[in-house]
């Protein structure tokens, strides 16, 4: 090699060297720059903002970790997203929608009877002091809770906030069909849980969709049905007016009656109208208490055997044993508490299999259930939620 030409070589050696040196000090530069500057914003995680179902923007500074539960919230709706959902409570209201959970969590979940109760029922009668003790960094509310069937909201709420803390509000019983993608969303950006969120939704959506095609496709009649809500009470008859169940009859291509009559989500039908209606199904809702001891019984817990027992000495009440539908073996029994929970599908795919049994010979709910159980809920649901056809003995 000559000296021209190793020089030449030395030169541009020499001039790469210096260009690493600038990047890898252009590299430093970044690294350690001031926390004010643009890149360090980006880099920093910043607070979680949402617009909950009733409009109110909620900000958290980062996931939240200790919650307090409104009586209406499903529990279900946090066992979906999160692995530990009772690690979470920082305090639930007794009954409600959350009526039955100590009896189906305390095997899996040890630590839901330390769970401080903040109150009974509806969320009208829990003081904000009670909340405000537990010193949650969450307060998730049902729309149910927080507005009943007007538009003002309890005075606890208000004063909660004062507090620092803040109140979100959901909805998965109201308006279900519409309200339950965007609540559940709402939920698993407050608690950092979006992926999961978005997963269930997926299953969720999907499952909807095979309903609704094969509806829009083949259906040109609806079936009228008499849904009888907590139908072991001695008086007759409750029912689902607009919103609730009633969208869930509809979308499984039935007519529910109750909305004939009624301008509420929920309310009393005459035994009258219910005789002289005389619907082609019958859905009896149940809990897994029963009320008047009838023996009628579904949810958690519950076994086949004593679900249908249950609901054939139902049937046999005079003011039952006269409908059509149990006559010709189109009654039913379906648990009350899915009108609360986003696991709501499998209530809409046995609705539609009773309601539309040809159409939907291939939807085995049973098998959506255990999916679910299976992929998403950390506290699985497993009992009899639902039972029929039965008819009485003569």
């Amino acid at each position: 090699m000559s000296e021209i030409h190793a020089r030449v070589m030395w030169a541009a050696a020499a001039s790469r060297l210096r260009s690493h040196l600038v990047a890898l000090l252009a590299l430093l530069a970044v690294a350690l720059a001031p926390a004010g500057l643009p890149l360090a914003q980006e880099a920093a995680p910043g607070p979680i903002r949402v617009t909950d179902i009733a409009g109110r923007e909620i900000v958290l500074a980062r996931p939240a970790q200790r919650i307090v539960l409104g009586a209406w919230v499903s529990f279900d709706a946090l066992s979906l997203l999160h692995p530990d959902p009772v690690g979470l409570l920082a305090g639930w209201a007794e009954g409600g929608a959350n009526a039955i959970q100590p009896a189906i969590l305390r095997e899996r979940f040890a630590a839901i009877d330390k769970v401080p109760l903040i109150g009974r029922g509806s969320f009208e009668s829990i003081s904000a002091e009670a909340v405000i003790a537990q010193k949650p960094d969450l307060v998730l509310l049902s729309r149910f809770d927080a507005f009943r069937y007007g538009a003002e909201a309890p005075p606890a709420i208000a004063q909660i906030e004062a507090a620092g803390i803040p109140v979100a509000i959901v909805d998965f019983f109201l308006d279900p069909l519409r309200n339950t993608a965007p609540s559940l969303r709402i939920l698993g950006k407050l608690l950092g849980r979006e992926k999961q969120a978005e997963a269930f939704l997926a299953f969720y959506g999907e499952r909807l969709a095979g309903i609704e095609t094969r509806l829009q496709a083949a259906v040109t009649s609806r079936p009228s049905v008499f849904l009888h809500a907590f139908a072991a009470r001695p008086e007759c008859c409750f029912s689902a007016g607009p919103g609730t169940i009633d969208g869930f009859i509809r979308l499984a291509g039935g007519h529910n009656i109750g909305a004939e009559k009624l301008s509420a989500p929920v309310g009393q039908l005459s035994r009258e109208f219910v005789l002289t209606r005389n619907a082609e199904l019958y859905v009896a809702t149940g809990i897994s208490e029963g009320i008047d001891g009838s023996g009628f019984v579904l949810g958690p817990g519950i076994s086949a055997e004593r679900a249908a027992r249950g609901l054939m000495t139902l049937l046999e009440r005079n003011d039952l044993a006269a409908l059509g539908a149990v006559s010709r073996r189109q009654a039913f029994g379906l648990w009350h508490l899915f009108v609360h929970t986003p696991v709501h599908i499998v209530a809409i795919e046995a609705l539609a299999k009773w309601t539309h049994p040809d159409l939907f010979a291939g939807i085995e709910p049973q098998e959506t259930l255990d999916e679910i159980n299976r992929r998403f809920l950390a506290a699985p649901l497993r009992g009899t939620f639902w039972t029929g056809p039965v008819r009485p003995a003569p």
